[in-house]
C-alpha cells in the first residue's frame, strides 16, 4: 500500500498532466468556435452584397423598359399602346407599363385606356413601391418602378416573384429580406417587419446605393449552435488525440525522467 504522501504526489502529477493535455483541446475548441462565428458573419455580409447585386439587376430591367418608352408619355393611349405593349413583351421581368400624365395613370398595357391617381408620396424614394395587395393579383405582390419627367412619366410593374426567385437562390440557411419603405418581401412571403422569418443570429443590414432599398440578412436562432456541433463532431477526435499525446509527452518529460534511478558512484 502506497504511503499517503506518495499517493498524493501521484494524484498531483496526474492532475497536472491532465490539465496540460486539456489545454490544446480547450484552445482548439475556442478557435473552432471563433472560426464558425466569423464564417457566418462573413457569409451573411457576402450574401447581402450578392442580394443587392441580383436585385439591382431586376430593377435595372424595369428602369430600362421605362426609359425606352418615356417619350410616349403624353401621347394618346390608342397611339402609344402598340409600342408600349411591344416594349413590355421584350422584358420578362416587366408585367405591365403605365403611361402617366400629371400624376395620373391613363394608359396601361394590361388595362388599355384607364384613369388612376399616381401618388409620388406612396413610392419609396419616389421611385419604388412594393404593392402587397394589388387589385389585379391580390395574392401576388408587385413592385412598381416610377420614372418621372414631370408632367409625364412611366410606371413599370413587375411581379414580385421575380425578386423572390432571386432570393431563393441563396442557400446555407441564410434568411434574406428586402425592405421597401415599411414593406418587406423575402423568399417565401411578404408583409411587415414582424412577419419576416427569424434571422437574429449574425444579422447584417445593407442599403442599395443605386435604388435605396435595404437588404436584411441573418440566420435563425440556434443555427450557430448547430454548425458548431457539426464542426466539433468532425474535429473532436483529432483534438482528443492531440491532448492524449500532449499529456503523454508532458508526463514523460516532467516526471518519468525525474524518477529514473541515479547511476551508482564508483
Amino acid at each position: 500500500m502506497a504511503p499517503p504522501r506518495l499517493a498524493g504526489r501521484s494524484l498531483l502529477e496526474f492532475l497536472l498532466t491532465l490539465l496540460i493535455g486539456l489545454a490544446p483541446v480547450a484552445c482548439g475548441l475556442l478557435v473552432l468556435s471563433l472560426q464558425v462565428e466569423r464564417k457566418q458573419e462573413e457569409t451573411a455580409e457576402l450574401s447581402a452584397v450578392e442580394a443587392i447585386y441580383v436585385i439591382d439587376r431586376v430593377i435595372d430591367t424595369l428602369h430600362d423598359a421605362a426609359g425606352a418608352v418615356l417619350g410616349l408619355a403624353g401621347q394618346r393611349c390608342e397611339n402609344a399602346l402598340p409600342t408600349l405593349r411591344q416594349q413590355a413583351f421584350k422584358q420578362p421581368n416587366v408585367r405591365s407599363l403605365v403611361l402617366v400624365r400629371e400624376n395620373r395613370g391613363y394608359c396601361s398595357t394590361l388595362l388599355g385606356d384607364f384613369d388612376a391617381a399616381v401618388d409620388p408620396g406612396t413610392y419609396f424614394n419616389q421611385r419604388l413601391r412594393l404593392d402587397l395587395r394589388n387589385e389585379i393579383t391580390p395574392d401576388v405582390p408587385v413592385l412598381h418602378y416610377r420614372l418621372q419627367e414631370y408632367p409625364h412619366g412611366i410606371v413599370a410593374i413587375s411581379d414580385a416573384r421575380a425578386l423572390q426567385s432571386e432570393l431563393q437562390g441563396f442557400k446555407d440557411s441564410i434568411v434574406l429580406a428586402l425592405q421597401f419603405g415599411a414593406d418587406y418581401i423575402w423568399a417565401t412571403g411578404s408583409g411587415s417587419a414582424g412577419q419576416i422569418p427569424n434571422h437574429e443570429e449574425d444579422r447584417t443590414r445593407m442599403i442599395s446605393e443605386k435604388y435605396g432599398y435595404t437588404v436584411h440578412a441573418g440566420y435563425p436562432n440556434g443555427h450557430t449552435r448547430q454548425m458548431l456541433s457539426q464542426a466539433m463532431a468532425s474535429t473532436a477526435p483529432s483534438l482528443l488525440l492531440v491532448g492524449i499525446i500532449t499529456s503523454a509527452v508532458a508526463y514523460w518529460g516532467l516526471f518519468r525522467q525525474r524518477r529514473r534511478p541515479s547511476s551508482p558512484t564508483v
